[in-house]
């Protein structure tokens, strides 16, 4: 397995759900810990997707601010 789920002592595979909840505390920086990447490549994911997932936001919160001031300077004209 790429990756192990840990709750109370329990360890096994992970399912879906719980790989959706994995990239959300991963998205959201919270890295809570009971879901841990095993192999190289599986914490190359995780790195890639933190990395992407902040610069996200700031790519659009970027765009919306360009597109309101074209918007203004059209409506000048």
């Amino acid at each position: 397995h790429w990756c192990r789920w840990h709750r109370g002592g329990n360890h096994g595979a992970v399912t879906l759900p719980q790989l959706g909840y994995f990239s959300f505390t991963t998205l959201a920086t919270l890295g809570l810990g009971d879901i841990l990447p095993l192999s190289p490549l599986a914490r190359s994911l995780v790195v890639l997707e933190a990395r992407v997932g902040q610069l996200f936001p700031v790519i659009l919160i970027v765009r919306l601010v360009t597109l309101e001031i074209q918007y203004q300077r059209n409506r000048e004209r």
